[in-house]
């Protein structure tokens, strides 16, 4: 399906942007980095829903990420298993990373995107490929830009940050946290002529 394709073609211009990505604030020692807004250790699964508006194409579907300490080589490493349902696109991925440092260490793809499948090894640098799974901005800073007060669904009140960086070019990743959830509530990359949204849908 070509809508399929654009789609992944457009997450891979922007993994281009983030090496430039970096916090508008001046000073940045009290800025948080990246890697903060993820507690691997706290969850188990979580599942978001991906939103993506691009040059007149609106697109939507989900993705599930489950995750959990494992050894690669005989060698500790955090594994995460990433299934992409929706929009032409039914592939999972099995990813290994450095818990310390979060490089890609392997990569594993099955499934189909589009008329094409795969099942193989790929290169490290298709993580770009996917929406934000914790290992694309861990080492950007992010800046506080506001904080309010969500009433949930049950009445009660979570405590939600908003950060964001930029690299003042025009693309910006913005993320919505609360120190109650592992893992971000909301997050969204933004250039003039696209805008991808994850929203979380459960975790556990």
């Amino acid at each position: 399906m070509k809508r399929a394709y654009l789609v992944v073609f457009l997450l891979i211009g922007c993994s281009a942007l983030v090496s430039g990505c970096y916090s508008s604030a001046e000073y940045l020692k009290n800025a948080t980095p990246g890697s903060s807004f993820y507690n691997f250790n706290g969850v188990h699964y979580w599942k978001d829903n991906i939103t993506m508006h691009a040059s007149g194409v609106n697109s939507t579907w989900n993705m599930t990420i489950y995750v959990k300490n494992d050894t690669l080589d005989g060698k500790p490493a955090r594994y995460m298993q990433v299934i992409t349902e929706g929009n032409g696109m039914n592939i999972t991925y099995d990813i290994w990373s450095n818990a310390t440092t979060y490089e890609v260490l392997k990569m594993h793809a099955k499934g189909t995107i589009g008329d094409y499948f795969q099942d193989r090894d790929t290169s490290k640098l298709q993580i770009y490929t996917l929406p934000d799974i914790g290992l694309s901005y861990y080492f950007v800073p992010f800046w506080p830009i506001k904080s309010i007060m969500a009433r949930m669904a049950d009445g009660s009140i979570m405590p939600i940050t908003v950060y964001s960086a930029s690299d003042n070019k025009g693309f910006s990743v913005t993320y919505w946290v609360s120190p109650q959830v592992p893992v971000p509530i909301k997050v969204e990359m933004a250039e003039k002529n696209f805008k991808i949204t994850e929203m979380l849908l459960e975790y556990g």
